[in-house]
């Protein structure tokens, strides 16, 4: 049998060649279980009284009294610091907080006179509010036009213009806004 000869690649594409960056990740966290287990450590790299050594040195006697007080412990750092946190981070969510806007009554909660100084004070760059002005004998369609300490002016729909008496004035009803 003839040997087959080995062929060589077609393309030579050359590669460059890469370095590729050096990972590094995170070395350093913090949690609640890790902020504890650092103050143990510290508590215990303190000299205790001998009282204390004595009774590490019996643990077979009081093991299950020493881990009811460290259990105990951690309870209560953790609700102190819970605590602290509590105060400290969450101050300004227990404050009630006051709204930007003032709460502007409804046309409907209004009284007459409150719904006549409304119309006279509406906005000059928005349309006139198509009313009814409604006294005990008549009800007028129109838009308020001025208002004195007695007399309101009302143009009605054909460009004439109608006074009333406040005194006669029943209630005032919006027309445009009615759903």
């Amino acid at each position: 049998m003839a040997e087959k000869k080995v062929k060589e690649p077609l393309f030579y594409i050359q590669q460059p060649s890469f370095q590729f960056p050096e990972t590094r990740m995170q070395t350093v966290y913090s949690s609640r279980k890790a902020e504890l287990d650092r103050k143990q450590e510290q508590k215990e790299s303190v000299p205790e009284p001998a009282d204390k050594i004595n009774e590490q040195a019996m643990p077979e006697e009081k093991g299950e009294n020493m881990t009811e007080v460290k259990v105990k412990e951690a309870i209560e750092e953790f609700e102190a610091g819970r605590e602290e946190k509590k105060d400290a981070s969450f101050a300004f969510t227990t404050e009630k907080r006051k709204p930007a806007f003032n709460r502007v009554k409804s046309f409907k909660e209004m009284d007459t006179l409150e719904r006549l100084d409304y119309l006279i004070d509406f906005p000059k760059q928005l349309p006139p509010i198509p009313c009814i002005f409604e006294t005990g004998e008549k009800a007028i369609r129109g838009f308020l036009v001025s208002k004195n300490e007695e007399w309101i002016e009302i143009k009605l729909f054909d460009d004439s213009i109608e006074q009333l008496n406040l005194q006669s004035l029943n209630t005032v009803k919006m027309i445009g806004l009615r759903r």
